[in-house]
């Protein structure tokens, strides 16, 4: 009984990860196909891609030396312009002191994304805008920074990811990511179908000694059948002997009865 029910059981576990392998793949799939669209859709924008509202840019200047020095990759996410702060109320000591809030802007003027200290908010006939500044820089910027320009605040400076300096395309950055997912889907196909082939060839495994066991009661029945078929046989011809021998010996008897009358 209890091999039955352990191999009852395996069939239903292998199947349950089998489905929980499959789904993880399909997440994978979607996501890698997300993060594609995502970066055809800001290359096309002239934009960097943004995952989860999480971005990963170039920087290829020293205007934010020695917070950010030029070569460096940074990560910075979305940001509502009323959570922006910068710092005290003086310009100067703001760029000094290096406080304030870190954003990312576009300039369209120049047509780029400019990564920059916020030092002051103040208003015009236009409502509210920032004042920027560059840590490295001799002078404030002169554009104002208004809330729709704002792409987004900088988190941190992604390290390990010195080994592209030089200028490597945020794009292919996200390819590079994307093909890592791939990878990873890849693996958890072939896990599955690994899985599923031990399973299969265990179960089979599993039939054949069961086909084996059946086999050998079969042999061994047959074997006993055939015993007590010989058995039988053997006591029913000792009894048609001896039923024999009484029947001469009755007819003997007999004879030497009739002789003597």
């Amino acid at each position: 009984m209890e091999d039955i029910k352990n191999t009852s059981s395996n069939p239903k576990k292998a199947k349950k990860s089998t489905i929980i392998a499959y789904i993880v793949s399909l997440l994978s799939l979607l996501l890698c196909l997300y993060i594609t669209i995502e970066v055809i859709v800001a290359n096309n924008s002239n934009r960097p891609p943004r995952i989860f509202n999480i971005s990963v840019s170039y920087v290829p200047t020293e205007s934010m030396k020695p917070t950010i020095t030029a070569g460096s990759y940074v990560m910075f996410t979305t940001v509502d312009a009323d959570d922006i702060k910068a710092g005290s109320g003086n310009i100067l000591e703001n760029h000094e002191y290096m406080s304030g809030d870190i954003i990312v802007f576009y300039n369209e003027k120049e047509d780029k994304f400019i990564i920059h200290r916020v030092v002051g908010i103040a208003e015009d006939s236009n409502g509210r805008y920032f004042i920027t500044w560059g840590d490295n820089n001799a002078v404030v910027d002169e554009l104002k920074v208004r809330d729709s320009m704002i792409y987004g605040k900088y988190v941190t400076t992604l390290g390990f990811m010195s080994i592209f300096s030089g200028g490597v395309n945020t794009n292919v950055i996200f390819f590079i990511l994307v093909g890592i997912f791939v990878i990873m889907i890849a693996m958890q196909v072939a896990q599955a179908v690994l899985k599923n082939k031990t399973e299969s060839v265990k179960k089979k495994a599993q039939l054949d000694k069961e086909a084996l066991r059946e086999e050998l009661k079969k042999q061994i029945l047959e074997e006993e059948i055939a015993k007590l078929k010989a058995r039988n046989e053997a006591l029913l011809k000792e009894q048609q002997e001896a039923s024999n021998g009484s029947l001469e010996n009755k007819e003997e008897v007999t004879e030497n009865e009739t002789k003597e009358e």
